[in-house]
């Protein structure tokens, strides 16, 4: 773990350096990662220009994570000033993280509308949401992690997970390791994460899915910086 006064100090060498930040935000589950510029480093705070998307996921998420080859580790950053129209941000409360922020190797990606998803096996079968998708794992909403007390899966439970794509007529049929059953706070509903594995008929297929989603979300993602920047200048 870097100290605060350590991590100043390496962040005025990437500012003294002219070195820049590669930041790593979501937007709907899709990743935003651009390079940043710091314009200036002072007692705890870290002032920064950024590319204009990355400025509204910030804005959106209240924070940020830099990663640079003159930083040990990933840092985080809590956002304290986003100016989105002139593409200006300062963070603050900086710590550590580690190196596994923004390696995951497939993009995920938030569905437009609700899509019924279930999981099953030999003895179970439940119902649920998409709630984040890749060609190598989904994630699931469900009320039904637990029946009469008892959870329905386990970690490293091996299951069945079937659901159709918008506008498409065929079930896809998946077989699937469940990987994360989280609870989510304030509510009687879990996420369960699994890793699935796509035959090659069906993996284009999600792949399609998953480019489509990907474009409508960065044209979302240019609408909104346009509507932020508007509201900024009126």
């Amino acid at each position: 773990m870097v100290l605060r006064d350590e991590m100043m100090f390496l962040f005025k060498q990437v500012l003294d350096g002219q070195q820049p930040v590669t930041l790593i935000n979501t937007y709907r589950g899709f990743p935003i990662s651009y390079p940043a510029s710091l314009m200036a480093v002072d007692q705890g705070y870290v002032a920064m220009t950024v590319h204009e998307y990355q400025a509204v996921a910030i804005a959106l998420e209240g924070k940020t994570y830099m990663q640079s080859s003159m930083l040990p580790e990933v840092i985080q950053g809590t956002a304290v000033g986003v100016d989105v129209a002139r593409k200006r941000v300062a963070v603050t409360e900086l710590k550590g993280v580690g190196q596994s922020v923004g390696r995951r190797s497939s993009i995920r990606v938030q569905p437009s509308a609700p899509i019924d998803v279930e999981i099953y096996d030999e003895r179970r079968r439940i119902a649920g949401k998409i709630a984040d998708i890749s060609t190598r794992g989904v994630g699931v909403f469900t009320f039904a992690a637990y029946i009469y007390g008892d959870q329905a899966f386990e970690k490293d439970k091996e299951v069945y997970i079937d659901f159709r794509l918008p506008n498409a007529d065929t079930i896809l049929h998946f077989q699937g390791v469940i990987a994360i059953i989280s609870a989510q706070k304030a509510t009687f509903m879990h996420r369960l994460g699994m890793k699935i594995f796509p035959t090659s008929e069906v993996e284009p297929l999600l792949q399609e899915y998953i480019d489509q989603r990907k474009n409508e979300t960065m044209l979302e993602l240019k609408l909104v910086y346009e509507s932020m920047s508007r509201q900024k200048a009126e």
